[in-house]
């Protein structure tokens, strides 16, 4: 009698792409919004397939999220996500999603005004709206996901933590 197989966190990808003093977003509205009607954002990206690099990875989903082409530039952060232990949950996400994002910093490669566009069905998910990018004003007030991301963001770059482990929400 085989043993029944455990499930193991998936293993994924995020952008932190900046450009001109912008971030771009992804942009999304659903009943988990802070406020009703008004967008939450959260970074491009997606899951590592087998034998792929991350920095490939990233290209690669930045490309299939955003038609952006990046140079992916340094490791900045790690973060869990377990799904069960948050309290404002988009209504399409999984209870028992669980995944280990490794989030890089990336800049566009090419034009100097870079146009992005979204696919309709990003992620699975009909809460996507388009993308956005944010400057540091715009990010102070934003919906992040997750929110510890605008500290990251906002802190001198001397100041900032290479990596960190965020805590739940």
């Amino acid at each position: 009698m085989d043993k029944p197989r455990r499930r193991k966190p998936a293993l994924t990808v995020r952008g932190v792409v900046e450009h001109e003093g912008r971030f771009l977003f992804i942009e999304a509205v659903d009943a988990s919004s802070r406020r009703e009607g008004e967008p939450w954002f959260f970074l491009p990206g997606g899951h590592v397939d087998h034998g792929e690099g991350l920095a490939d990875a990233l290209a690669r989903e930045l490309l299939e999220e955003t038609g952006l082409e990046v140079e992916v530039l340094a490791p900045l952060s790690i973060r869990e996500f377990i799904a069960g232990r948050h309290t404002r949950l988009s209504p399409q996400m999984p209870p028992d999603h669980h995944v280990i994002a490794l989030i890089f910093h990336c800049r566009v490669r090419g034009e100097a005004a870079p146009r992005v566009s979204v696919p309709a069905d990003l992620d699975g998910t009909s809460v996507v709206r388009g993308h956005r990018w944010l400057d540091r004003a715009a990010l102070a007030e934003a919906d992040l996901r997750p929110p510890h991301l605008r500290e990251a963001l906002l802190a001198p770059p001397d100041t900032a933590p290479r990596f960190d482990f965020w805590p739940e929400e």
